[in-house]
């Protein structure tokens, strides 16, 4: 069994996982996926005599700072699992949504897991949710772990 966990590390996504492992198969292939903003050259949004909008100084540091941030949710996430899981930490420029649906794809999963806030339905309606995208355009089931406080 191929089990995808779509973490960024907040607590509704490290409750989804903890949860999910205590009804899914024992022994399963799971991999815990961050994505994060894909690194931007400075140079590639220079606009003519102005220059780059920021150094590469800061661009470097900026893309530091978001690969750090992201490897500590999948670290996060990890220490709760209570299993192995091989951890893919993804840079891409497309939405998160997209980018976790394409890993389950890509991978076959059987099903994947995703954790969910209780967004109200006005905040649904101007700003899709990733698990809202993740859950109409999964190749698999998907398990939604609802995470009310």
């Amino acid at each position: 069994m191929n089990i995808v966990v779509a973490t960024d590390g907040s607590d509704s996504a490290i409750d989804a996982a903890r949860r999910s492992m205590d009804l899914l198969r024992a022994g399963a292939h799971v991999v815990l996926v961050a994505v994060i903003p894909e690194y931007e050259d400075p140079m590639e949004d220079a606009g003519g005599i102005e220059g780059p909008v920021i150094s590469d100084k800061q661009a470097e540091k900026d893309w530091k700072k978001v690969t750090a941030e992201g490897q500590a949710a999948l670290d996060r996430t990890a220490s709760v699992l209570g299993t192995e899981a091989e951890v893919r930490l993804i840079p891409d420029d497309e939405t998160t949504g997209l980018v976790i649906v394409r890993v389950a794809s890509e991978m076959n999963a059987d099903v994947l897991v995703i954790g969910s806030s209780s967004k109200g339905w006005l905040s649904r309606l101007f700003g899709a949710s990733v698990s809202d995208y993740v859950t109409h355009h999964a190749p698999c089931p998907v398990m939604l772990v609802r995470h009310d406080h």
